[in-house]
């Protein structure tokens, strides 16, 4: 099972990101699970290292790009895609590696090519797509 944690306040664009998550899974036949998370705090109490192969954090400011850089310590192997409205953390989030940074308005083509490059990688690396 391949567990994605969708994390940002605005319920329209959580629902936007795991509708594109569900969709790009359906053309790799990978079995996902989106995990929706409102609040920081709520990630880090479902939180343990290992259980995400994927992130989507869109808190927005300092609260994103923190929350992202945690989730890079604690789980290096986890992607992480930070949303932000605008490009002050891009920098930030290239030294800790992030898999790819968005800035909104969100475009759905973006979200799609980063989601899919996530998919790749996760079917490369595990040679199976469950």
């Amino acid at each position: 099972m391949f567990q994605i944690a969708v994390c940002c306040a605005d319920a329209g664009e959580a629902y936007r990101i795991c509708r594109i998550t569900e969709e790009q899974a359906a053309v790799y036949s990978v079995n996902v699970a989106s995990c929706r998370f409102e609040t920081e705090e709520a990630l880090w109490r479902g939180f343990e290292p290992g259980r995400f192969r994927c992130a989507v954090v869109g808190y927005g400011d300092a609260k994103g790009f923190l929350c992202a850089r945690r989730l890079r310590e604690e789980d290096p192997g986890c992607h992480v895609i930070l949303l932000d409205d605008t490009d002050r953390f891009a920098i930030r989030g290239f030294r800790i590696h992030l898999t790819e940074f968005l800035v909104r308005p969100l475009r759905e083509q973006q979200l799609r090519a980063a989601i899919q490059r996530v998919l790749e990688d996760a079917v490369c690396t595990s040679g199976r797509t469950e």
